[in-house]
């Protein structure tokens, strides 16, 4: 399932993050990681538009770099409110394992609002696999055609972003294990697959690229 955390991502040093993520505390855990790496590889994507852009080399995709920019740091963001989602999610399983079951009827009412709950806790991390997918478009074309000096923070950003969409696919797996609906069950299972195969192709390819230019 989700995981669960009082402190707003986006309010901790990075040293505060890293401790409580070494802790025994039941959050910070991996998808908050997940999101971070996903921040970082939209980071560097931007590193990567910055550097590009206003070199007199590069001005014929100068206006391209200016859209990756404003898509890249778009993105990061998108990052930090993915965790708030999820912590949400988190906190509405932990309320439905929580609810009464001293009667039949209360026992049918919680099994069902856990159901659904689980089923919403698989949205963030969808939702994060897919922004990650975007950051791999936009690393491909910094490898491509951005600055050729950059060219292995590109690379760098393709396996941030590959390792956000494994990473955060690790909690839909989790929560799919508990839901007994076996169409939805099924359904996301063929997501999730096809989600991590198209990030394994993408970031093999702008390793390549990398590669070739090194």
């Amino acid at each position: 399932m989700a995981e669960e955390s009082t402190v707003e991502p986006s309010d901790q040093k990075i040293e505060e993050f890293l401790e409580d993520l070494a802790s025994s505390k039941p959050a910070p855990g991996g998808g908050s990681a997940a999101a971070v790496a996903g921040g970082l590889a939209s980071a560097l994507a931007s590193m990567v538009a910055n550097l590009t852009i206003g070199k007199e080399k590069y001005e014929d995709v100068e206006g391209e770099f200016r859209e990756i920019l404003g898509d890249a740091n778009d993105l990061r963001q998108e990052f930090l409110r993915t965790i708030r989602e999820d912590i949400r999610a988190y906190n509405e399983v932990m309320d439905a394992y929580g609810a009464p079951s001293d009667t039949p009827e209360e026992k049918e009412e919680r099994k069902k609002a856990i159901q659904e709950a689980l089923k919403g806790a698989t949205e963030p991390p969808f939702k994060m696999a897919e922004l990650a997918l975007e950051v791999l478009d936009l690393a491909r074309k910094c490898a491509v055609s951005g600055n050729s000096h950059a060219v292995t923070d590109a690379g760098a950003s393709a396996i941030l972003a590959e390792a956000t969409v494994r990473t955060s696919l690790l909690n839909v797996d989790i929560n799919l294990s508990s839901i007994s609906d076996e169409s939805f069950v099924s359904e996301k299972t063929d997501k999730r697959n096809d989600l991590s195969s198209r990030a394994m192709e993408k970031s093999e390819e702008i390793v390549e690229i990398m590669n070739e230019k090194v």
